[in-house]
């Protein structure tokens, strides 16, 4: 099986902040753990599902005094309901997090990769303006080796602010100050997995949370049909409740072609991401190899320096494409784990 890691530690602020703080290690599953504890959504959830369980509260103090079937069977649905959308934000808020931990990883890379062509495009320039101070390249080459350098400045600015973002939005889903020091100890890797799309159909179908409060939905129309469906209830009760009936199935059976369609789609990007990573690793192997034949044609006054840099440059692309690959890649199978009901790696 084919094997590609890049592995990274972040070091940005490794030593704490000017005040001394600490810059803490990391794991994928303690970040999760501390949004999920700590985090501004958390804590959002948390207030909607007090405000749920106090209309709960209310609607059995109401049936002391007027007591009703479908109000009790609508209060405890709507109970079930603001439970089971605690629990999906508290699934939202872990595929956050792994979206953003993994972003944090790709734009370390990104930066690192950035101020490597710098460095490389700065020697570039030092060793044009010597060979034109000698009369051996033309002022248009040293003009391509000073645009060069003054681009890969430019990437390592952007890389550098797109880092900063990154963290800044990690931060904020972990519920703590923006400028926080941290480092990152897991793997930004390309790892193959093997996934079968009929049982995580299966798995999506028995146990996503969505699927079952509409489940419960058609349950408490089904329940409240029962009730009305007498001579004594009104002839516009009961139709209505048929109504109410008639959609609660439909909106049953949408929800569940709507998640066949995510499990499939999320299916579809692990695959082509598999598939993908490999043409981008060999990419990048030609490209490093055509910039190693070049630097020694350069070298031997085969050609020009403009046929050098352009070499430089698309070896850094294809360094780059590959990064964001692996990122895609990872991005995609933790969107799939979760359209599926499945725990993540």
């Amino acid at each position: 099986m084919r094997r590609f890691i890049l592995v990274i530690l972040a070091v940005i602020m490794a030593a704490g902040t000017a005040s001394g703080e600490e810059a803490p290690l990391l794991t994928m599953e303690e970040a999760v753990a501390i949004a999920q504890r700590e985090g501004i959504a958390a804590a959002l959830a948390d207030l909607s599902l007090e405000e749920a369980r106090l209309a709960y509260m209310e609607v059995q103090a109401n049936q002391i005094l007027r007591p009703s079937v479908i109000a009790q069977q609508q209060g405890e649905d709507a109970w079930e309901a603001a439970q089971a959308a605690r629990q999906l934000a508290e699934l939202d808020l872990a595929l956050q997090v792994e979206q953003a931990y993994y972003d944090v990883l790709r734009t370390d890379l990104a930066i690192d990769l950035a101020k490597r062509a710098l460095e490389q495009a700065e020697a570039q320039l030092e060793s044009t303006q010597v060979r034109h101070g000698l009369g051996m390249v033309s002022d248009v080459e040293l003009l391509a080796a000073q645009s060069q350098a003054a681009t890969a400045q430019l990437e390592v600015n952007r890389a550098e602010a797109n880092g900063a973002t990154a963290r800044m939005r990690f931060n904020r889903l972990l519920g703590r100050e923006l400028d926080a020091p941290f480092r990152l100890v897991d793997e930004f890797a390309y790892e193959p997995v093997e996934i079968d799309l009929e049982d995580a159909l299966s798995s999506a179908l028995s146990t996503r949370i969505e699927l079952k409060r509409a489940r419960d939905a058609l349950a408490l129309r089904e329940k409240e049909l029962m009730v009305n469906d007498n001579e004594y209830t009104p002839s516009l009760t009961i139709a209505k409740s048929r109504l109410a009936l008639e959609r609660a199935k439909a909106e049953l059976k949408e929800r569940e072609i709507d998640i066949i369609l995510e499990v499939r789609q999320n299916y579809q990007a692990v695959i082509e991401g598999q598939e993908r990573i490999p043409i981008l690793e060999t990419n990048l192997a030609r490209a490093q190899e055509t910039l190693r034949i070049t630097g020694i044609r350069y070298e031997a006054g085969v050609i020009t320096a403009i046929d050098l840099i352009d070499a430089q440059r698309a070896a850094f692309q294809a360094e780059l494409q590959l990064i964001q690959g692996i990122f895609d890649y990872n991005i995609a199978l933790a969107r799939f784990y979760r359209s599926a009901g499945l725990p993540a790696r």
